[in-house]
């Protein structure tokens, strides 16, 4: 049984974490991932991230949309239940909210690279496809992509239907010149 310990700030007890001395600890069978104690960053590995993804698509097609290009906080705290559930490592909010903002750029970089001539993604490796004289090409003058060159993305549809509509295209574009030009009528 669970002791309970005196809070420092008032009167009341908070009930103390359950240890696996106690009996009421349960083991997942997975490594626990420990939070850097400094900064409270956990390191995420991949069954984590699929969790996570799994959850958000779960949500998205519930009909719970997000908020202002944000995720909300009941579908946050979906993502850290299924993960805790899945996983068995408890993660905050904030833990959540960064590897979000991790997984949304990677999806930023690869959404960019197949919307490009000669890029591919193969979907049951998850490995960008391009001939290696096109891949020197682009690196030459874009070097921050050089990562997928190894890297692989196997979840992309599932963060295309998450994060698929985020990114500001410039299809619709219209600038003030264009507002009165013949096209538009005035």
């Amino acid at each position: 049984m669970a002791q309970n310990r005196r809070s420092s700030i008032g009167p009341f007890y908070v009930p103390r974490p359950a240890t696996p001395l106690d009996g009421n600890y349960i083991d997942f069978g997975r490594s626990q991932v420990k939070s850097n104690a400094r900064t409270g960053h956990v390191r995420w590995s991949d069954e984590m991230d699929c969790f996570l993804i799994t959850s958000l698509v779960e949500q998205m097609l519930a009909g719970h949309k997000r908020s202002d290009n944000d995720f909300t906080t009941f579908q946050v705290s979906k993502a850290i239940d299924m993960v805790l559930n899945g996983y068995g490592v408890m993660v905050s909010d904030k833990n959540v909210r960064i590897c979000l903002k991790t997984l949304k750029k990677e999806h930023s970089e690869v959404h960019k690279l197949l919307n490009m001539s000669c890029f591919g993604l193969d979907p049951e490796t998850g490995r960008i496809v391009v001939d290696a004289v096109a891949w020197d090409d682009f690196i030459k003058g874009k070097p921050e992509f050089g990562k997928w060159r190894t890297k692989l993305c196997p979840r992309y549809d599932e963060m295309e239907t998450i994060f698929g509509n985020d990114a500001a295209t410039g299809e619709r574009a219209v600038s003030g010149f264009d507002y009165f030009s013949p096209i538009n009528g005035m």
